[in-house]
């Protein structure tokens, strides 16, 4: 993919999937061996699905306002991503994450693994990136 490609199709991830939190959509996006490292903990596509699963029943809304560093690598097909999520949980609480993010897309274009590490602003979000 170009460099176009790939920021269309992060933000569009983003968008579905952390955004609308859509677990429907995951297949699209992500390949069946898709890897992810957040904070130095090892998911798989089934325990990223069961994550994204388990934040749907916490949080009432994530709002990214726009990635603060986006850096593609065409050569490599991957995106470096660090934002800041704003968090909604459905008990009232809220808070800021911090996340720096690496994707590597696979030939089909779906996403192969993701290196993740997350700082949250606020005590009631801890822990929330891999929940």
């Amino acid at each position: 993919m170009n460099k176009q490609t790939l920021q269309t199709r992060i933000e569009d991830l983003y968008q579905d999937i952390l955004i609308n939190l859509d677990t429907e959509k995951i297949d699209d996006y992500f390949a069946d061996d898709y890897i992810q490292e957040t904070d130095h903990d090892t998911l798989n596509i089934m325990e990223f699905k069961a994550h994204l699963q388990k934040l749907k029943e916490v949080v009432k809304t994530l709002i990214i306002e726009k990635f603060k560093d986006i850096l593609i690598d065409e050569q490599q097909q991957s995106v470096f991503l660090r934002y800041d999520v704003a968090v909604a949980k459905k008990d009232g609480s809220n808070g800021k994450i911090e996340v720096y993010a690496i994707f590597k897309f696979n030939e089909s274009g779906k996403v192969a693994s993701c290196r993740e590490l997350s700082k949250a602003y606020h005590q009631d979000v801890q822990g929330l990136a891999n929940i």
